[in-house]
């Protein structure tokens, strides 16, 4: 029994031995395998049982491999953006599909040789698929399935919640712009912009500014900044870029900005045919070449007229001598400085200007304009308008007041008013009884002269209702009143009794040392279009207003205000054109952005880390990959380089952890314990030769 089982431990031996150099010669023909782990086999004892204290009965030995996967490998470089390793604990996800589906397993690697197959799917040199959770284009994770699975669960490895990365369905991307900033020095010594004189003029500066719509497509406005009558303080003024319908100015008030201006565009580009009408603050002007105009619509005779800018100098025409809010002195409505074919329409702090143009069109029924839709032209608030409005709802009776700029006018019908006090004649109606107004106010007042007081009728009602009241260059002064009905133009109520400020605050005010103290125009909307980018106003689905830096107050970062002349420094705004995909970088959480040959990047993946309890139980696949098994524990799916999850590495891969020196050395040791196990064998196979002898 005991030669036996001498022979039979030999024989263990030989088995161990024989597992120990298969698992030295994997080791060595994976030398260079990219994330392979190196096997270790320990060895453990075969005891027998002993019946005997005089006697022994062998027992043998049994290998015991373990594959070493908690093992770090070390980084090597790559030239490839899409190789990637894991510095630190955790496994990549992979798939054997590229569009997994309930059947297709999912496996565990730390192999990162990931290039595009050719549907653009990341696979690694084994063939097995990348997984990522999706994002949106700020990193956050988004649900696979947002009908089905509505929200992102970033632990659970399914089909649900992971997809193959692809590189190839980025497509291309352009950015509108959010943001412009503008650096430049006005002269601290330019004259009084002169609006009758040409912009040729030291109190008249503009930069060009160049953004970029949602569609990537390239516009320029002008930024024109004019000095006012006050010291150290220019208006801003912007005029539409071509082929847009409405460009508002907004200040920086919190939560709602006021509109600092608005505008609006109407560019022709071909003559509107006999019938083509336009409805503008509910005046229908109808273009007429035989007398044949319909109804109450307002006649644009164009008989005569021979060429586009004819038939649009006399819509211009007929707007301002038909409706009083738009007469030429308000210049509500002006031909575009940019084009004698276009319109441009400026609200002044009356009313929203209301424009249809959809009956433009020409004889063959098509659009002869770029704006083909309905727009609104945003009233302009009190606070940046020149002039302050308003409106009387009733005629002033015997003893009201309204006190301007310091001086007490009393409305009178029987003679006799207040110490003190200019007295105003009470006419029939609104409208003499505001020119009695006007005209004292010019008499008593020398700061009020000069066309700073005036009277018009409001809603071209054809009645003389409305007080207009220009803000002065010294500074403002207060209105109040007592006993009187008033509004603002457009119905806006209007406390005299608390009393309103006639002030005009301007765009840019520098201080005594050149540098700004207040800056009026924080942000801008464009709307309407006419390439159908999305309007930039902030609403849902659409870009925001381009947010206006005009520098830092009291800060030389920006707009400053010195004795130079006009000094253009820089301007600055993001957005792009339409760029393609180049490439892609990926940090050390995972993110996988997207770069475009136009420099704009967008974040379209995050690659997980699964994490084991017992890495080293896991089951080994051919292809240098791995399956949890009981013994492994379940994954948890981490952000990569948070917790105990390793650190993402771009162009770099994770070597086998093989030590060639080491494993030759274990060759050395197995064979000669492989041989000390033949010698076993051979020395019981000649004593039992002895013992047969004996017979």
């Amino acid at each position: 029994m005991s030669l036996f089982g001498a022979m039979f431990s030999g024989v263990s031996g030989l088995t161990a031995q024989s597992s120990a150099m298969g698992a030295v010669s994997d080791n060595i023909t994976n030398v260079s395998t990219i994330g392979y782990k190196n096997t270790e086999v320990n060895f453990q004892t075969l005891v027998t049982k002993q019946v005997s204290a005089t006697f022994y009965s062998a027992g043998g030995v049994q290998s015991k491999p373990r594959q070493r996967t908690e093992v770090q490998g070390l980084l090597q470089a790559s030239t490839s953006q899409t190789d990637i390793a894991i510095s630190g604990q955790g496994f990549f996800v992979v798939n054997e599909a590229a569009k997994p589906t309930n059947s297709d397993q999912f496996l565990y690697t730390r192999a990162g040789s990931f290039i595009m197959d050719n549907e653009g799917y990341l696979k690694n040199t084994s063939g097995y698929y990348l997984q990522g959770w999706p994002t949106d284009a700020a990193g956050v994770v988004q649900a696979v399935d947002p009908i089905r699975n509505p929200i992102p669960n970033q632990n659970i490895v399914s089909t649900d919640f992971l997809q193959t990365i692809n590189l190839s369905r980025v497509g291309g991307t352009a950015a509108a712009t959010t943001t412009i900033a503008i650096g430049a020095n006005l002269p601290a010594n330019a004259s009084t912009y002169d609006p009758v004189l040409a912009t040729a003029q030291t109190g008249f500066q503009k930069t060009d500014v160049q953004f970029f719509d949602t569609l990537g497509n390239a516009g320029t406005f002008s930024v024109s900044y004019m000095r006012s009558g006050r010291a150290n303080q220019w208006d801003v003024d912007i005029v539409p870029p071509s082929g847009t319908t409405v460009m508002t100015l907004y200040d920086s008030t919190p939560l709602t900005p006021l509109v600092y201006d608005s505008k609006g565009l109407l560019e022709f580009t071909a003559r509107p045919s006999e019938g083509a009408t336009i409805t503008i603050d509910g005046t229908t002007y109808e273009f007429d070449t035989d007398g044949s105009v319909t109804g109450t619509n307002t006649a644009v005779n164009i008989a005569t007229a021979t060429t586009l800018s004819d038939d649009v100098a006399r819509l211009l025409t007929a707007i301002q001598t038909t409706d009083t809010d738009f007469a030429a002195a308000y210049e509500r409505v002006t031909l575009s400085p940019n084009s004698p074919t276009a319109l441009l329409f400026h609200e002044n702090g009356t009313d929203a200007i209301s424009v249809n143009p959809v009956g433009l069109l020409d004889a063959n029924g098509n659009p002869v304009t770029k704006q083909t839709s309905a727009f609104n032209v945003l009233k302009q608030n009190a606070a940046y308008s020149d002039n302050t409005q308003i409106t009387f709802g009733a005629n002033p009776v015997d003893g009201n007041t309204i006190v301007i700029n310091g001086i007490t006018y009393e409305f009178e019908s029987v003679g006799g008013v207040g110490a003190g006090n200019t007295a105003v004649t009470i006419g029939a109606g609104i409208g003499a009884t505001l020119a009695n107004l006007e005209a004292a106010i010019e008499v008593t007042d020398a700061q009020m002269s000069g066309n700073r007081v005036r009277i018009r009728d409001n809603g071209n009602t054809g009645v003389v209702d409305t007080l207009v009241l220009s803000s002065l260059p010294s500074g403002s002064y207060a209105v109040t009143g007592t006993g009187l009905t008033v509004t603002e133009p457009d119905g806006t109520a209007l406390d005299l009794v608390t009393g309103t400020t006639v002030n005009t605050l301007y765009g840019l005010h520098f201080d005594v040392d050149g540098l700004p103290k207040s800056v009026n125009v924080g942000s801008i909307e464009i709307l309407g279009f006419a390439s159908g980018a999305a309007d930039m106003n902030g609403a849902l689905g659409n870009s925001p207003r381009i947010a206006m830096d005009f520098g830092t107050l009291g800060e030389a970062d920006g707009m400053t205000q010195f004795g130079a002349s006009f000094t253009p420094v820089f301007i600055q705004q993001n957005g792009s054109r339409f760029g393609t995909f180049a490439g892609v970088t990926i940090s050390p959480e995972g993110l996988v952005t997207a770069l475009f040959d136009n420099g704009e990047t967008r974040n379209i993946f995050k690659i997980p880390i699964a994490t084991f309890v017992n890495p080293n139980s896991l089951e080994a696949r051919t292809g240098n990959i791995w399956n949890a098994t009981e013994a492994s524990g379940d994954y948890t799916l981490r952000v990569a380089d948070s917790g105990p999850a390793g650190a993402v590495t771009q162009g770099a891969l994770e070597a086998s952890t093989v030590d060639i020196g080491e494993e030759f050395t274990k060759m050395i040791v197995v064979q000669r314990a492989y041989s000390a196990s033949t010698k076993i064998i051979r020395t019981a196979d000649e004593m039992l030769d002895e013992l047969t002898r004996i017979k």
